[in-house]
């Protein structure tokens, strides 16, 4: 059985691939999901969610490209969005294809939601991105936008392309460079994200699509998601519980009697979702700390006392093995980031 985290991860190494051949060297992004090690420090959705933003935001820092989330996004293979792709692939329409992404995209990543909307003369496929303590880089959204209309288009018939996509962008004197890439009108600089196609594109007929195969296709899918969904059911109980005995005081075993579930049986459930109890509690407490660290009024010293370590150091040994910075500089960091 695919583990829940599979989807997500094939989207995040195909972006690391793309780092690399755009000559960033992974060793400077700091700690991540692009390896085994980011993968198992962040066990929870909230957690990777940070981590993939400072991840994104680290690596446009370290490039002058413009571009930079275009070009990411563009050459991702098709491998990147996992039975997804196929699912487009073998869709009959464009608004059934489009309805599926919407679907299953919780499976690629958690950064953001699709929601689809009707104007007049189409639909609009609106993302709205995840509230987080980490705002999300632009070239991010340009990332997973590329990505999308460049799958999209090796599976629409006659040319079809959306009538305008609307960006945040990193520099609007680029628009002409977007729709390039993009192969359609883009807008920069708004703060509604979103991608549009007219209802004659949407409705026509894809006419080499498999229905037999497609059947196939979204029973999976929907097996993806209900495990992600279990695991995620599971992951969020056992976070509740942790915070509720206190992070310096949740054990296994007080936790598991909580949730009417033997130790062993806790256990095992968490093995099923590849991570154990102690990372959890570890993820519970950077993800409280994240959300303390985002707020400057927090001294640092009740902070660590708050998610009961005993000493401060030991809390900032934590997040600089989870976040490669102090928490001080990730407190900067963020406050910058805000302010960009």
């Amino acid at each position: 059985m695919t583990k829940p985290q599979t989807v997500i991860a094939t989207w995040l190494m195909g972006v690391g691939a793309q780092f690399e051949r755009l000559g960033i060297d992974l060793a400077e992004l700091g700690p991540s999901l692009l390896n085994g090690a980011g993968a198992q420090a962040a066990p929870t959705r909230q957690l990777q969610l940070v981590l993939v933003r400072r991840l994104w935001q680290r690596a446009a820092s370290l490039s002058d490209d413009p571009l930079l989330g275009l070009r990411v996004g563009a050459g991702l293979p098709l491998q990147a969005m996992n039975v997804l792709a196929l699912v487009i692939t073998h869709s009959a329409t464009l608004r059934d294809a489009l309805s599926c992404c919407v679907r299953y995209q919780q499976l690629i990543s958690n950064s953001g939601r699709f929601r689809l909307v009707s104007v007049p003369g189409g639909t609009r496929m609106v993302y709205r991105i995840t509230p987080c303590p980490v705002p999300m880089h632009p070239a991010q959204v340009d990332s997973l936008f590329a990505g999308f209309l460049t799958l999209l288009y090796r599976c629409v018939p006659d040319g079809q392309r959306p009538s305008v996509v609307s960006l945040p962008g990193t520099n609007p004197s680029q628009r002409m460079a977007y729709e390039a890439c993009l192969e359609c009108p883009v807008t920069l600089g708004t703060e509604e994200i979103f991608v549009q196609f007219d209802d004659a594109s949407l409705e026509a007929r894809w006419h080499a699509a498999d229905s037999s195969l497609l059947r196939l296709l979204l029973g999976r899918a929907d097996a993806q998601l209900q495990a992600q969904g279990r695991s995620d059911a599971l992951v969020d109980h056992v976070l509740a519980a942790v915070a509720s005995e206190g992070y310096g005081l949740a054990r296994c075993e007080t936790v598991a009697r909580s949730l009417d579930l033997s130790t062993r049986t806790l256990q095992r459930r968490l093995a099923q979702c590849d991570t154990n109890f102690r990372r959890l509690v570890d993820a519970a407490r950077m993800g409280e700390a994240v959300q303390l660290l985002s707020d400057r009024r927090v001294p640092l010293s009740t902070l660590a006392e708050r998610l009961g370590y005993s000493e401060p150091s030991a809390f900032s040994h934590a997040v600089q093995s989870h976040f490669g910075r102090s928490p001080r500089a990730l407190r900067a960091e963020m406050a910058q980031a805000d302010t960009d």
